[in-house]
Parts: C-alpha cells; sequence; structure tokens
C-alpha cells in the first residue's frame, strides 16, 4: 500500500482527519501530507491538522482546530448541550485578552474577548454532532453568559434554555450561583429557579 493510501485509510477510520504527528508515527514523512495538500486531496484545518474534505464535514470542529484558543460560548454552548432546538447561524467563540486572533471573514464565527480571570471559569470539554471533542463552557456558566447585559441571548432562547436546565438530572446549584455572582446575573437567576425549581 502506498504512502498516500495509508494515510486515506487512517482517514477513513478516525473521522477524516489526521495530524502530522500521527502520520510520523506512522513512519510517513509528513511531506506526503504536504504533497497531498498541494494536490488538493487534503485540506488543512491548522498547522499539522488536515482533513480529508469529503469526510470530515464538522463546521464546529473545524474552527476550533483553527482557532485553538477559542472557547465555544452561549448559544452555540447551548447546542452543543441540546438545549435549544436550533442550530446556531453565526457560531460564537470566547477568547482570552490580549489574544489576536485571525479569522477568515467568510467564517460564520462572531468572536468575544474577555479578561483571563474571567474567561477561564467553566471550561470543559464535548463532542460535536460529529464526535469530534471541542472545549466550551459548562453549563452553569453558559446560563450565566446568556443572560448578560452585553450581548444577552434573545427571549425564546433564554426560557428554552432555563426550562432545559431545570428537567436536567446533573445540574449543580451551588455552581450556578456562584458563577451567578461573579458575572451578576444574581438576580435573574434566582427569580428563573425560584419559578422552575
Amino acid at each position: 500500500m502506498s504512502q498516500p493510501d495509508k494515510i486515506m485509510t487512517y482517514l477513513n477510520q478516525n473521522g477524516g482527519q489526521i495530524t502530522a504527528k500521527t502520520v510520523t508515527s506512522m513512519d510517513i514523512s509528513p511531506r506526503v501530507l504536504r504533497n497531498m495538500y498541494a494536490q488538493g486531496q487534503l485540506e488543512r484545518l491548522a498547522p499539522g491538522v488536515y482533513i480529508d474534505p469529503l469526510e470530515f464535514g464538522d463546521d464546529i470542529a473545524a474552527l476550533q482546530y483553527r482557532l485553538s484558543r477559542g472557547v465555544f460560548f452561549k448559544d452555540t454552548a447551548l447546542f452543543l448541550y441540546g438545549m435549544i432546538d436550533r442550530t446556531p447561524s453565526t457560531y460564537e467563540m470566547n477568547f482570552p485578552l490580549p489574544y489576536a486572533y485571525s479569522t477568515k471573514t467568510d467564517e460564520p464565527i462572531k468572536i468575544y474577548r474577555q479578561k483571563k480571570d474571567l474567561y477561564d471559569i467553566g471550561i470543559t470539554t464535548t463532542k460535536t454532532p460529529g464526535g469530534n471533542l471541542v472545549k466550551l463552557y459548562n453549563v452553569e456558566r453558559t446560563l450565566c453568559d446568556i443572560l448578560r447585559k452585553r450581548d444577552r441571548s434573545d427571549a425564546e432562547t433564554i426560557k428554552q434554555a432555563m426550562n432545559s436546565y431545570a428537567k436536567r438530572k446533573e445540574k449543580n446549584l451551588g455552581r450556578l450561583m456562584a458563577y451567578a455572582r461573579i458575572f451578576k446575573v444574581e438576580k435573574e437567576i434566582s427569580a428563573y429557579m425560584g419559578v422552575l425549581l
């Protein structure tokens, strides 16, 4: 089997993506990856990360690879948790200040930046609908974020998210109230939880 064939076999068995590090561990030169990219057989997501454009098809994971410091935020996080019933038309990501990001203008993404001490609170991971692991904020942090005055989510999204949280088995009300104090949405969180729980 030729080296490009070995790479394509790996891609077919591993969700359509491969890294230069993986290729090296297969005793294949990373140059083969670069040649396949130059010939249009692969797309490059990030330095050293390549995908089969026909196989991958996971926009959210692709954004995470391109913008590795970003954390999925607000309505995008709600979607990944299955707490809202619509796919966001624009993905929201949060970055630490003073991080300088660069993104293609045609990507459906809204960028936020936040002081590092706030940015770091509640980061976790989950799988996308395509089965790839991405970073996002935990559910309690997400509920606080959608209520914040600046760039607040719409009323229907908030209502749906709060109802969904009230029905969740794995909820942490202590953490929710601690975050609500930090993000200055304590009154609103208390009002929603008082009605729903």
